[in-house]
């Protein structure tokens, strides 16, 4: 389910032209990745459903824009986050929120957490709001900056810090519940 798909620049190329054929062989490829990217930031499989269809439907009216055809899997992967993120907007009032510069995570601290064996991160990004998870996504997974983050979804750079610092605070003592980290209640691996 990634976008670094093998495709072919043929396909691209006559799918560019309008030829039917070639985008549906474009969406059969991609429908998965777009989804699942949908899905997971969106939470909701009908919204995700409905993005799916939004993102296919731009591919196949502004596929003739793209210059480059090596771009292509990039190239749908922004119009999947675009999407996502116009679909938040249109769902949910994003709120800034004020400055608290207590909340601030290192790329080490994050790395760390993340990678830890009883992370389940699939799991514990259910328990964020759309705003955290798709902040946490955008920077944690993907790598964006919290400038790029604040700018796709329209808050402050700080802001979108704090959101970020606010969600891994949440998500950190989710993973020290025994009940949701895997451990179990009264094992060996059970701290006191």
């Amino acid at each position: 389910m990634s976008f670094h798909q093998k495709y072919s620049k043929k396909v691209i190329k006559k799918a560019q032209k309008g030829d039917r054929f070639a985008l549906t062989q474009i969406y059969e490829l991609y429908k998965s990745p777009v989804f699942h990217l949908a899905y997971q930031m969106l939470r909701d499989e009908h919204r995700a459903n409905d993005v799916l269809q939004t993102v296919m439907l731009k591919m196949m009216n502004t596929i003739s824009n793209l210059a480059d055809t090596k771009k292509f899997n990039g190239w749908l992967k922004r119009i999947t986050y675009n999407t996502v993120i116009d679909t938040i907007r249109a769902n949910q009032k994003l709120v800034d929120v004020g400055d608290e510069s207590e909340y601030q995570y290192s790329a080490e601290e994050i790395s760390h957490q993340i990678d830890k064996p009883d992370w389940d991160l699939e799991q514990f990004l259910d328990v964020l709001n759309e705003r955290e998870r798709i902040v946490v996504w955008l920077y944690a997974i993907d790598g964006y900056t919290h400038s790029e983050v604040a700018q796709s979804i329209g808050v402050s750079e700080q802001n979108s810090r704090i959101i970020f610092s606010r969600a891994m605070k949440s998500l950190k003592s989710l993973a020290a519940d025994p009940r949701y980290s895997g451990r179990q209640i009264g094992g060996k691996d059970e701290t006191a």
